[in-house]
């Protein structure tokens, strides 16, 4: 796919997917209070592939990359008394690791085996319940390990204290977790590195979740790049309990302001960004590469710090956008969970190879400002947006399968 960017500054309305963060908390939720279906229809893969998961009656469920869908039904399965699953994925999947959440669930009793690699999908779960108490989990490889617990907690007997170790990544997804849970009537109290949840009843109120701020950057990022444009992100909320809301206090300090209307964020940048030398993405590791393609695009040095986990996702993102950005001719130096990019963009014209990652297809759409662009594989954004192609057209981009 050819993109073009237009030559003037950005206008228009834009019309943002739910958070498939929030939709996913809540389709765990609604399951395990004995609901079908909270959500109404949803246009994100990765919210289709756990809602086909949870209204299936197969003893076998293939998520194929959804990653949130296989750490939260491995959690959920451990609680379906009486249920024996077979969860496994594609070969990217089976190369994600999920033995620390496994290790967690099994410490309190849980019945689950591996099925060819030790640590890795695909498992055989054998549903039963859960007494809880205590248990111990790493924080250093995801968060979806300790949400995935979090919300299977109030079905067990006693209740759960998880108590996190090492270094922990990505807070505000535990947060939104339990600003999910306490919607529907369960104490969650978390305290440093200790969350204590209380056995009890999900009520299920009426859910309305909110647009995605993830989708939101990829807006961001285009506006802020071309002085005196002006977007109407629908739906959005500046009072927003997802953590990549950070979003809007980043951008005010570059130059891009941003104000709550009735029907959305409008968003609107005057001025050439004063971009910063440095950002760290521990707790938003999913803004990572929208920043280091616009830091090439605007031809500005940038150290990305807080990169974790940033290997363990639908490809190996350091690694995809260190070959990607130096296509561009840009100067790429990894050091260990750290990346410094910097110098402008100096070929023009390049083809993205996307990996089957949706994050690199949506984050390299900034670099067609600076460069002839085409995208391999662009349906990729259906996991999380599948309009983003149809979205840049609305505002003035030019698109050629």
């Amino acid at each position: 796919m050819k993109l073009v960017a237009p030559n003037g500054p950005l206008n228009g309305v834009v019309q943002l997917p739910v958070s498939k963060s929030i939709a996913n908390r809540f389709q765990i939720i609604a399951a395990l209070s004995g609901e079908e279906n909270v959500l109404g229809e949803s246009i994100s893969e990765d919210v289709k592939v756990l809602r086909n998961a949870l209204n299936s009656d197969s003893s076998e469920i293939n998520i194929g990359m959804a990653g949130t869908a296989m750490r939260f039904l491995t959690a959920y399965y451990s609680v379906q008394e009486k249920k024996t699953v077979l969860v496994t994925g594609d070969a990217r999947m089976k190369q994600r690791p999920i033995g620390e959440l496994v290790d967690a669930l099994t410490t309190l009793g849980a019945d689950i085996e591996y099925l060819e690699d030790e640590g890795f999908p695909p498992l055989l779960i054998k549903g039963k319940r859960l007494e809880g108490g205590e248990v111990e989990i790493s924080a250093s490889v995801s968060s979806q390990f300790v949400s995935a617990l979090m919300m299977i907690a109030p079905r067990m007997k006693n209740g759960l204290t998880i108590s996190l170790y090492g270094k922990i990544l990505s807070i505000p997804y535990m947060e939104l977790t339990a600003v999910c849970m306490r919607q529907c009537g369960i104490d969650v109290l978390i305290d440093g590195n200790t969350i204590k949840i209380s056995a009890g009843e999900y009520q299920l109120p009426q859910v309305e979740v909110e647009t995605d701020w993830s989708a939101a950057s990829y807006f961001y990022v285009l506006a802020g790049a071309k002085p005196n444009s002006k977007l109407l992100l629908k739906g959005l909320k500046l009072n927003s309990s997802q953590g990549d809301s950070i979003l809007a206090d980043w951008f005010e300090k570059m130059g891009v302001s941003s104000v709550q209307k009735e029907s959305g964020v409008e968003i609107s940048s005057s001025v050439e960004l004063d971009f910063p030398k440095e950002l760290d993405f521990t707790a938003n590791p999913d803004l990572a590469q929208t920043f280091a393609f616009l830091s090439a695009t605007l031809g500005k040095e940038l150290k990305l710090t807080g990169l974790d986990n940033l290997r363990l996702k639908e490809t190996d993102r350091m690694v995809a956008l260190k070959t990607e950005l130096e296509k561009l001719g840009v100067n790429v130096l990894v050091d260990e969970n750290t990346m410094f990019v910097s110098g402008p963009v100096s070929v023009h014209e390049v083809r993205i190879k996307t990996y089957n990652d949706h994050r690199t297809a949506m984050s390299a759409a900034v670099v067609s400002f600076v460069s002839e662009l085409e995208i391999e594989n662009p349906e990729v954004v259906a996991k999380s947006f599948p309009t983003f192609w149809i979205q840049l057209r609305h505002i003035g981009f030019t698109i050629t399968e």
